[in-house]
Parts: C-alpha cells; sequence; structure tokens
C-alpha cells in the first residue's frame, strides 16, 4: 500500500494491473491515508531518533578522542628507555612493584578526598615524573586531563607515602655496618675496609620569599647565592645510606653533622671518608676514624674511592626538582628529597662489578 500511494495516481496505471482501470472505495482511501499518515509519523520519529543518535555519537567521539589524548603509564609501559625517561626508574616492573606495595597500604591523602579519577599506576607515574622532570601542574593537568588540584593532591599524597613506607621504614637510622658493606664491597675501596660511610653535602637552590634581614642563613657562600644543604651518606658500593633533613645554605657542614646526629650510629672501628672541608675530628664517637684526602699519604687512592659516591650524588641531582625549590614546596622538600633518595638507589648500581 505504502509502495502504490508513491506512484502516480493514473486511473489506468497500477502496480499490477497496466491498463486497467484502478476503481477505490471510500474504505480503500480511508486505509490509504492512514497509513500514510502513520508512515509520516514514523518517519518523524525515525528521524529525531537518528538526529539523538548522532549527538551521542558526537558525545562518545570526544570522549574517546579526550581519553586518547590523556598521557598513561600504559603508553610507554612497554618501552624501559621512556620509562627511564619519565620517572629515571630501571624499567615499568620496577614501577609495578612500587604500586603493589602502595596499593597494601591505605592511602590518607593530602586534601583529604580521594583522586579516584586516576589509577593508582598513573598516580605513581606521575610523581616520580614531577620529581625527575620537574613539570608545572598545569603542565602535568593537561597532560593527564584531570584539575591542577587533584596533581596536588596526588604529588603530595604519593610523596608522603613513599617517604614513609621506603624511606623510613627501611632506610631511616638504618647504615649498614662495615662488616655488611664488605659483603659488596668494590675494588677501589679495598684499601679501606673498614670505611663505614662516606659524607658529603649537596646545595640546592632555593626561591626566597624571607625579609632580608632574616635570609642569612640561606645564603651560601660557596654558591653565591641563596640554597639549602643537606648531608648526603654514600656506602662504598654506592648506594645512598643516609641523608639528613636541608638546612639553610649557610649553615657549616661541621655543624649539620653535629645536629642531625649521623656520628651516634657509628661504632668504635669504624671509617669515614669525607671531602676536605670535613674538619670533624673533635666531634668524632671513640675509636672511628676520620679520612680526607689532603691529610692521607695514599690520597690518589681514595679520590679515586671518593669518585663513585659522587657518582651517585650526581643521580640524585638528576631530579630536576632538586635543581631548584619552588617556595611553595618548602613544607614538604625533606620528604620530597627523601624519596629521590630512595628512587636513586632503585636505578642500576654505579659499578658493574656490583651488580
Amino acid at each position: 500500500v505504502l509502495w502504490s500511494s508513491c506512484l502516480p495516481q493514473h486511473p489506468y496505471y497500477t502496480p499490477y494491473h497496466f491498463g486497467t482501470k484502478l476503481h477505490h472505495s471510500n474504505a480503500d482511501t480511508q486505509t490509504a491515508t492512514a497509513s500514510s499518515t502513520s508512515f509520516s509519523k514514523n518517519l518523524l520519529v525515525l528521524e529525531i531518533q537518528i538526529d539523538i543518535l548522532r549527538i551521542e555519537n558526537e558525545k562518545l567521539k570526544e570522549q574517546v578522542e579526550k581519553l586518547m589524548q590523556t598521557f598513561s603509564f600504559s603508553q610507554i609501559s612497554d618501552n624501559p628507555e621512556r620509562v627511564q625517561y619519565y620517572t629515571r626508574l630501571l624499567d615499568a616492573a620496577t614501577v609495578l612493584v612500587l604500586e603493589a606495595l602502595l596499593s597494601r597500604f591505605n592511602l590518607k591523602y593530602h586534601s583529604d578526598w580521594t583522586a579516584q579519577i586516576m589509577p593508582l599506576v598513573d598516580q605513581l607515574f606521575l610523581t616520580p615524573m614531577k620529581l625527575k622532570l620537574n613539570c608545572g601542574h598545569v603542565d602535568l593537568a593537561t597532560r593527564f586531563n584531570c584539575s591542577t588540584a587533584t596533581v596536588t593532591n596526588i604529588f603530595t599524597t604519593i610523596v608522603s607515602s613513599l617517604y614513609d613506607i621506603l624511606y623510613v621504614g627501611m632506610l631511616e637510622n638504618n647504615i649498614p655496618s662495615r662488616v655488611k658493606n664488605r659483603t659488596s664491597l668494590p675494588d677501589c675501596f679495598q684499601p679501606f675496609p673498614n670505611c663505614r660511610i662516606v659524607l658529603d653535602c649537596m646545595e640546592v637552590s632555593v626561591s626566597n620569599t624571607e625579609r632580608l634581614d632574616t635570609q642569612s642563613h640561606l645564603y651560601s657562600q660557596y654558591k653565591g647565592w641563596t640554597t639549602l644543604k643537606a648531608l648526603i651518606g654514600v656506602a662504598p658500593n654506592g648506594v645512598i645510606t643516609f641523608v639528613s633533613n636541608l638546612y639553610g645554605g649557610g649553615a657549616s657542614d661541621k655543624a649539620i653533622i653535629a645536629d642531625y646526629g649521623v656520628l651516634q650510629h657509628l661504632l668504635s672501628g669504624d671509617m669515614v671518608i669525607a671531602d676536605k672541608g670535613f674538619t670533624i675530628w673533635d666531634i668524632l664517637p671513640d675509636g672511628v676514624s676520620l679520612n680526607i684526602p689532603p691529610f692521607l699519604t695514599n690520597g690518589h687512592k681514595i679520590s679515586c674511592a671518593r669518585i663513585h659516591v659522587e657518582r651517585s650524588i650526581q643521580r640524585l641531582k638528576l631530579f630536576s626538582i632538586l635543581h631548584h625549590i619552588p617556595h611553595q614546596f618548602r613544607k614538604n622538600i625533606n620528604k620530597i628529597l627523601k624519596a629521590c633518595v630512595w628512587l636513586t638507589n632503585l636505578q642500576t648500581p654505579i659499578l658493574c662489578e656490583i651488580e
């Protein structure tokens, strides 16, 4: 009937009997009219439904494009070079081990709301990425398709968790004994079998918002600008085993050593190797010896040993966030530093013989 209604209405033209005159009854006419009206209505409904589906399809396309633009760990996990570039970690397996470790704890988020918008592995990925590249929060929010408030919440939370779980739980107050050091003593340290720790300091530039009359404690005579300084202790095998809190750049090496208490962990018979500025003989515990290059007859040997320690500190400095500390991070800078220390220790050993 519908097909017939679309044909020319000629008295001698029908779909089935060409040349035969078509006689319509009133009932047939009414049926055809009703069918045509119903068809028009159905066609209109179908067009509306198509328009709705078209709009929904466009929205879905936008969402898919948005998701495809979101940066995630899965996009680089199969490429160790990219994992190292963004995080300084060895490979995807290392990231996943840290994720499994963090998942065992109830994370207390900094902003008192859980960042459910992002999987834990991507939250973990964002954090060392910030530490290593020091990307701005707007940059990270754009990459990970979230707000800057979410970036701040995630970064502060994960850094604090890494600090609590890895540094406090495993490294703090746990300097390896000289006996343990001997189990992985590199050849360059063979002349110093009693070495317990090698001490050095590192300085990082810091934004200064204090008044001129109160900022003198931040000014470093060595660097010539305002800095923060930390004491770093490294085992002979190149692993960082001690790190102090950050002090104003005006603090002396000796003052930091005396204040932070690293010497109280040393025992009689231990040896400390340090740079020439560490004149700390008068505060060493009884029985603990100090070796400083200018005062040694075998200064060349100790210089060869210290170079590997300096390489460990240089690795730590590859976390760009430690190049210059923005003022807003001053509250959490010690946690940031110590999280970077632990992530540095997760990298491949400095010496091939140790590996």
